[in-house]
């Protein structure tokens, strides 16, 4: 009888215990406030909260001329091509540091002027990455059609080389080959006005007796023209001119031989040491439009 008399007495203090924990932890004041973004799962952010912040940029932009046709095929509904419809930049990105954590992330991305009634600036035909941070932030926050990549850069005697590749899983299998040379003597060539981002954010139906959720996000359409957008670098002390060869590869997934590039008419790349003077947030970005399909 003493034993069993025990046992619920401590079993007693035990529930009373938890219960008075749990209270008071309902109670605490300084109980630490829930980010602004959703992470998942709680314990594991998918990526820190934004504006993400970048530092020691290092970019090649190539100025690019498609096949006919091709842009236009590429480029998202319902936005169309603009300017001659026939130029891209293949912009290469590699920031050894995001947000002063060490992130060494290298970006790919082929962008072609695009306009949408009104509204004329730049859309990303296929970005490639490698940081499934910026991948998942990217994707899900503005609709950059995002994709994990395997990107190398490599410093040569004349420039520098960049490889991308498919991850192991798909075993990589070559996308992309550009070298880029420095130049003393380039062409005089004009480049697009990019203008800001315009981008479709595309939530797809969870079943099948529900639309999928579409919107048009334009990213500095609210900054004065000519402005830097977001994935640009200013010019800097260490901006070179110069050459490049572009070599596209088609993946089981990633068709790109069909953009060619059949003529590469510029190629430019900037070093910007220390902070870049903005970083990739929620400011500046306006959902224009929404629609169901």
């Amino acid at each position: 009888m003493r034993i069993r008399n025990t046992s619920f007495v401590l079993t007693a203090v035990f529930t009373l215990i938890a219960f008075s924990l749990t209270v008071f932890a309902q109670d605490k004041k300084d109980t630490p406030k829930r980010a602004d973004f959703i992470p998942s799962p709680i314990f594991s952010p998918v990526y820190p909260p934004l504006p993400h912040h970048f530092s020691d940029v290092h970019t090649i932009q190539i100025l690019c001329k498609a096949p006919k046709g091709a842009l236009k095929r590429a480029i998202m509904p319902p936005m169309e091509p603009a300017g001659d419809e026939e130029t891209f930049v293949l912009l290469l990105a590699w920031t050894p540091d995001v947000e002063k954590m060490g992130f060494n992330v290298h970006e790919v991305a082929i962008n072609a002027p695009a306009k949408w009634k009104d509204k004329v600036g730049n859309t990303t035909l296929i970005e490639y990455i490698d940081s499934d941070m910026g991948l998942i932030a990217g994707r899900e926050v503005y609709g950059w059609p995002k994709k994990m990549a395997e990107i190398t850069w490599t410093k040569t005697l004349t420039g520098w080389m960049v490889v991308v590749n498919k991850m192991k899983d798909q075993g990589n299998v070559p996308l992309m080959k550009i070298e880029y040379t420095v130049s003393k003597t380039t062409p005089e060539v004009k480049w697009p006005d990019m203008g800001p981002v315009l981008l479709v954010r595309r939530i797809p139906p969870a079943s099948l007796s529900t639309p999928s959720i579409n919107q048009m996000i334009c990213l500095g359409c609210d900054t004065p023209q000519g402005s830097v957008g977001p994935l640009e670098a200013k010019p800097g002390e260490n901006d070179t001119n110069g050459t490049a060869t572009v070599q596209f590869f088609d993946g089981p997934h990633d068709p790109l031989t069909f953009l060619g590039p059949i003529k590469v008419l510029d190629a430019k790349m900037s070093i910007m040491k220390g902070d870049m003077p903005f970083g990739l947030g929620l400011d500046g970005t306006e959902v224009v439009e929404q629609w169901e399909e």
